[in-house]
């Protein structure tokens, strides 16, 4: 026969395992460990030092945020606006879809996948392209962006119940 006690230590070991399997998706898996991205516009090299953030949304699409903006719990050790974005399709190749690189006044942005292209070995990506000249300048750029995604979050959609009248 068990006593009260035991039933109560029971009953509270099980809510807390069920609520860590609850949050562990949402605290362990939404950045990585910092390891250095490493950056290459126009030949100049930069490092940007902080988590990395890589997602994968609901239509498959790869997103990957490095560092992670501050107002994601992130931030710029030393200040200053440091950050890449990319977003990549892993179908049976590797497309980028956009990429997007800001070191404090160096900017570019490109959304063409065909001056884009990528590779992966384990969980690190090199993306490689050209970004057209932005307003005021006369030439493209090109940029080499080599980051880690240690974990990779799966977005999970609630889709909720069919629409009415739906098979």
């Amino acid at each position: 026969m068990r006593s009260p006690d035991s039933h109560t230590a029971g009953t509270v070991a099980r809510r807390v395992v069920a609520a860590a399997l609850v949050l562990s998706p949402l605290v362990g898996c939404t950045t990585d460990a910092s390891e250095p991205t490493t950056v290459v516009f126009d030949g100049e090299t930069y490092t940007l030092e902080g988590p990395v953030s890589c997602v994968r949304q609901v239509d498959s699409r790869l997103v990957i945020n490095a560092p992670v903006a501050p107002k994601w719990g992130g931030g710029v050790p030393g200040g200053g606006r440091r950050l890449i974005r990319v977003e990549m399709t892993e179908e049976s190749r590797l497309v980028v879809k956009s990429a997007g690189i800001r070191i404090n006044s160096i900017r570019g942005f490109a959304n063409d996948p065909a001056e884009m292209w990528a590779t992966k070995a384990d969980n690190a990506y090199t993306i490689n392209g050209r970004m057209p000249a932005a307003d005021g300048e006369t030439q493209a750029h090109q940029f080499r962006i080599e980051v880690t995604c240690s974990v990779v979050e799966q977005q999970f959609h609630d889709v909720g119940p069919p629409p009415v009248g739906a098979p």
